[in-house]
């Protein structure tokens, strides 16, 4: 299995498939398929969050050693370089590795990026018949070039998709509460709408407005408002079930989405948020969140149009009205 022009071609081909790759479980899925054209069996490990175990997150073939393993179970991450065992005659398995069969050899090898470990290479390759040693040593140099060539540029192409889905997520979620923000909602409640016209189905939108938190940001400050912010962002984040979707939609402004729901049933789940709220205001820990209340306005499609934009606009109208009637009340859209 010398390093021909057929396995660096495969190799490059890999690359381009993991570039084009949505996220980072397509490129392991690409990983397990493609792989078996360079090394008939082998594994592609992951670090945990904690940089303390390595689990397989792609594989292929026969897969070598553990699926789970301690980063100290691997003389390469250990070492951070290659590991080579030839057979049963030269180098000494892994501890992660062990058991493997003596008529193959194999190789592992560190991912680091930008001095960041990422995760391991675990590749194997036979040995000729009759042999208990590899080939020679020029075959034995080739394999192990592919296999480093192949954890660059795995760990290059890895990195890039974390980054990208980094941003993505960056861009589609509001900092102070980690709710998604209002551009990420008005482009799933589109979503959501063409489902359900599809399907012939409801979609509910209720929208959340804080009473009088300018009130509380003059004469307690901008930071307990906030507070307050982060509180209701945690509160919807703990409160939402199924398919439910919660965004920041402004300064003190809230909404939900809910495929499925009819106008009723958003009714009464508006009506429900609402009275949780209450309960948890008054055991929270926070003075100024037991002063909270929430005026909530309803919407539903088709009850209120077809578009995202007509059930937003409708369901914030509704909200005016709540607050007209004397705030901390649900309100369903004319």
């Amino acid at each position: 299995m010398a390093l021909t022009k057929r396995r660096i071609s495969k190799l490059i081909e890999l690359g381009d498939l993991l570039c084009a790759s949505f996220n980072v479980e397509e490129a392991y899925r690409m990983i397990s398929m493609e792989m078996p054209q360079l090394f008939p069996a082998g594994a592609c490990y992951r670090f945990d969050a904690a940089g303390n175990i390595l689990e397989a997150a792609a594989s292929w073939g026969e897969t070598p050693g553990k699926t789970l393993f301690s980063a100290d179970d691997c003389y390469a991450v250990r070492r951070n370089r290659p590991h080579l065992v030839a057979g049963s005659e030269k180098g000494i398995p892994c501890p992660h590795a062990q058991g493997e069969k003596g008529s193959r050899a194999s190789i592992c090898v560190p991912m680091n990026v930008y001095g960041e470990r990422l995760g391991l290479i675990h590749v194997q390759f036979p040995l000729p018949p009759g042999k208990k040693v590899s080939m020679s040593a020029r075959e034995l140099g080739a394999n192990e070039q592919l296999a480093i060539l192949a954890a660059r540029q795995i760990g290059l192409s890895l990195r890039n998709l974390q980054f990208r889905e980094q941003l993505s997520s960056q861009s589609m979620v509001d900092p102070l509460t980690g709710l998604i923000n209002r551009r990420h909602l008005e482009e799933t409640l589109s979503r959501e709408i063409k489902q359900a016209q599809r399907e012939g189905g409801p979609v509910g939108v209720i929208f959340m407005d804080i009473d009088r938190l300018g009130q509380i940001n003059q004469t307690c400050g901008i930071e307990v408002g906030e507070g307050i912010i982060k509180d209701m962002g945690r509160f919807l984040g703990e409160n939402i079930g199924g398919k439910e979707l919660a965004c920041r939609w402004g300064a003190d402004e809230f909404v939900l989405i809910l495929p499925g729901a009819s106008l009723t049933a958003s009714r009464r789940r508006a009506e429900n948020i609402r009275e949780i709220l209450k309960d948890h205001a008054a055991r929270d820990n926070h003075k100024q969140m037991r002063r909270v209340t929430l005026s909530i306005g309803v919407a539903a499609m088709p009850d209120h149009g077809e578009t995202a934009g007509d059930l937003l606009q409708s369901a914030k109208a509704a909200v005016k009205e709540a607050k007209k009637e004397g705030r901390d009340r649900v309100r369903i859209a004319d």
